[in-house]
């Protein structure tokens, strides 16, 4: 039996891909925006966790760095621009937080979602923005010499 769906495969992976890359780019935007708002004293909060990477100076720097990941990060994911950089600083920023989530000690319930962050953000480093990002855009319009 056949594709019974009226969008061809290809389309209908490259909606999927767009979906999931606006979806989670919006996600870590509003998250970030919210940890941006937080102030320095919530950005020390957040650089604290370096410290289970045996980084203990600056914790504010490296707060105010992970959020400017996921705020703009997020922006630039959704946006599919600069897909590949923006989704770099977020594994880092996921990697981060998963060491976090893992010595808690509350095991999986706590890692999980940083743990589904990374990969997706890990899939779009390597896989780029996909056919319907500004990055394919620029990259079409580059390749006729529109951009020259």
């Amino acid at each position: 039996m056949g594709n019974t769906l009226s969008i061809s495969n290809s389309k209908g992976q490259d909606l999927g891909l767009t979906i999931l890359r606006v979806g989670v780019g919006l996600l870590f935007f509003y998250f970030g925006w919210q940890k941006l708002a937080g102030g320095a004293q919530l950005w020390a909060m957040i650089g604290g966790a370096m410290n289970f990477l045996g980084i203990s100076f600056a914790p504010t720097f490296f707060g105010l760095l992970a959020t400017i990941a996921e705020f703009a990060g997020g922006l630039l994911l959704a946006l599919g621009l600069f897909t590949r950089w923006a989704s770099w600083s977020l594994v880092i920023t996921m990697v981060v937080a998963v060491i976090l989530k893992a010595n808690t000690g509350n095991g999986m319930v706590d890692v999980a979602s940083p743990l589904f962050a990374l990969l997706i953000t890990l899939a779009f480093a390597l896989g780029g923005g996909g056919a319907w990002s500004v990055d394919n855009l620029l990259k079409q319009k580059r390749s006729s010499g529109a951009l020259a």
